[in-house]
C-alpha cells in the first residue's frame, strides 16, 4: 500500500507516477491501494480526484488533537473509490463533499471512530449522473462525556435515474454522551434506490451476556464488541490493524 503523509496540514512529496500532487490536489490517475496518515495536523482541506475507470481502495488515518478537515472527493465516469477511514482524535470538526460527477461513478465509505470530546461530520453526496451508487456506513464509539453530531445528506435531482443510496450509522455510548444523528436524503427523482438506518445505544446486554458466559470478564468484553465493531467496518492491513488495536486495547466500559 502506498503511502500518502500530511504532516502540519500538508501534503509530503510523494513519487508515484499514477499519483499527481498539486497543491492540495490529489490526483489518482490509475487503479491502486493507498493510505493518507495525518501526522500532526489541526486543518487539512484537500480535494481527492478518481480519474474515469479506475477503482482507487484508499485508508485514511488520523490520531491528533483538535483538527478539522474539509474534504472533497471527485469521481469520474465509471470510477470506484473504496474509502476506508479511522480517526482517534481529541476534537474533530469534519466537512465532506462526495460528488459522482459522470455516469457509473461509485464510493463505498466506511468510517470508524473512537470519539473524545466534541465531533462534528458533515457529509453531502451529490448523484450529479445516473448509475451513480453511494454506500455509506459510520460506526462509531461514543465515549463518556463526548458530544457526536453527524449530518448526512444525499442529493439525487430530478432526471438522475437508476441512483442507488445507503446510509447506515450506528453510535454506541459508553457513559454519558450526548449524540444525534440526522440522515436525509433529498430525491427529486423515482427510479431511485435509497435505503437508510441510524441507532444510538449502548452495548448490546445480549452480546455481553454472551461473552461473558464464557468466562470473559465485563472489560475484556466490551473490548471485544468495540474491537469487532470498528475493524468488520474497515478491515485494515495488518499494520493499521495493529495501530489501531492499540488503540483499542486502551478503550474500557466506561
Amino acid at each position: 500500500m502506498n503511502k500518502i503523509r500530511i504532516v502540519n496540514n500538508n501534503i509530503i512529496p510523494f513519487i508515484d507516477d499514477n499519483v499527481i500532487i498539486c497543491d492540495n490536489n490529489i490526483t489518482f490517475s490509475n487503479s491502486g491501494n493507498y493510505y493518507i496518515d495525518y501526522v500532526n495536523s489541526n486543518n487539512v482541506k484537500l480535494v481527492i480526484n478518481i480519474c474515469d475507470n479506475k477503482c482507487i481502495h484508499l485508508f485514511e488515518y488520523s490520531n491528533n488533537k483538535d483538527i478539522s478537515f474539509n474534504i472533497k472527493y471527485n469521481l469520474g465516469s465509471n470510477s470506484s473509490l473504496i474509502l476506508s477511514k479511522f480517526y482517534y482524535n481529541d476534537m474533530c470538526n469534519e466537512n465532506i463533499n462526495i460528488n459522482l460527477n459522470k455516469k457509473g461513478a461509485n464510493i463505498k465509505y466506511n468510517f470508524s471512530s473512537i470519539n473524545n470530546n466534541d465531533n462534528f461530520y458533515k457529509i453531502n453526496i451529490y448523484h450529479l449522473d445516473k448509475s451513480t451508487s453511494s454506500d455509506i456506513c459510520n460506526r462509531i464509539i461514543s465515549r463518556s462525556n463526548s458530544t457526536n453530531y453527524f449530518d448526512i445528506n444525499s442529493y439525487v435531482n430530478n432526471g438522475i435515474k437508476d441512483c442507488y443510496l445507503n446510509q447506515s450509522t450506528k453510535i454506541v455510548t459508553l457513559g454519558n454522551s450526548d449524540n444525534r444523528i440526522n440522515p436525509n436524503m433529498f430525491i427529486g427523482e423515482e427510479d431511485t434506490t435509497a435505503i437508510h438506518a441510524s441507532t444510538i445505544g449502548n452495548i448490546s446486554e445480549e452480546d455481553l451476556f454472551y461473552l461473558m458466559s464464557r468466562g470473559i470478564s465485563y472489560k475484556d468484553a466490551v473490548k471485544l464488541i468495540i474491537k469487532g465493531m470498528i475493524l468488520s467496518n474497515i478491515n485494515p492491513d495488518m499494520d493499521i490493524r495493529k495501530k489501531i488495536l492499540d488503540i483499542l486495547d486502551t478503550i474500557g466500559g466506561e
